[in-house]
């Protein structure tokens, strides 16, 4: 088989310690994905115990490591150290990728040789899987993301293998944020990036989100510091410019969302459906 003809593979890497239930469904989400394309799919636990480990050795599609680590981010690099694919991604345990995301993914990569980075949408669900909110994404720009967050969500994120042999790995010393210093470096280093306006994955809001919380607030504040502390008149012109081309692109519509999902201890999809927009109650 030439080179012309050879199917894209991926591989997909989850970080886990002590979220076996979310991880059961993540997995599956995975396992179902169906196309012509290659899939590995990497499982890297931080010495979760018993239960991860007869989980593990139950499994013959997952490859499950566990071993100690400094954390998610060193997890996920420890799985992309290990990746054999041509496009990789990770996916948290809270999170599931959404019927034929893959091959959705693996066409997109095949028409666009010349594409590092695709960013698709996401729906945010709760713990019963009810769609609370969609995520439509637009190109991120450096300035937003220094200046006020990451407008992309790592669950619909995937990068050629190049990115990572080029030595882009994410940044072990943050425990919240790594995702957009990762995301702002790749951007500064000029590779190309498109988005995808299609659902991928599911984002569960579990109250408990590591971006939610002070640790994340905490270490942008830190990180931003070191490209100059933003002034409100800077935050203030990279958020309207944000919400001026979110509202451009129709990102604040409402939709009639449809998702399927794994929910509790169903080894079968779920739909799930709400009428949903950009924000939601909580």
């Amino acid at each position: 088989m030439d080179s012309s003809s050879k199917k894209i593979s991926f591989t997909v890497v989850t970080p886990s310690f002590n979220q076996l239930e979310h991880l059961k469904r993540c997995a599956l989400s995975v396992e179902d994905q169906k196309g012509d394309f290659n899939l590995e799919y990497l499982v890297h636990d931080g010495q979760s115990g018993p239960l991860f480990d007869n989980w593990a050795s139950q499994q013959s599609f997952a490859k499950c490591i566990s071993e100690q680590d400094s954390g998610m981010y060193d997890a996920i690099n420890r799985g992309f150290a290990r990746a054999e694919g041509d496009i990789l991604a990770w996916l948290n345990c809270d999170e599931q990728y959404l019927p034929n995301t893959i091959a959705t993914v693996a066409r997109f990569f095949n028409e666009n040789p010349d594409v590092d980075i695709l960013f698709g949408d996401i729906v945010i669900v709760s713990v019963n899987g009810t769609p609370l909110g969609y995520r439509h994404v637009v190109k991120p720009l450096t300035g937003h993301i220094r200046s006020c967050f990451l407008s992309t969500f790592s669950a619909a994120t995937f990068v050629r293998r190049k990115v990572i042999e080029d030595g882009h790995l994410l940044a072990t010393q943050f425990r919240a944020i790594s995702d957009a210093v990762w995301i702002d470096s790749l951007l500064r280093a000029n590779y190309r990036c498109k988005v995808i306006n299609e659902p991928l994955a599911v984002f569960t809001q579990t109250g408990n989100n590591l971006g939610q919380t002070s640790i994340s607030k905490e270490e942008g504040r830190r990180w931003r510091k070191t490209d100059g502390c933003p002034g409100k008149m800077r935050r203030l012109y990279w958020s309207t410019l944000h919400r001026l081309r979110k509202a451009m692109s129709g990102a604040y519509r409402t939709r009639d969302i449809k998702v399927e999902i794994y929910y509790g201890f169903d080894t079968s999809r779920t739909e799930r459906r709400a009428l949903v927009c950009e924000r939601w109650i909580k």
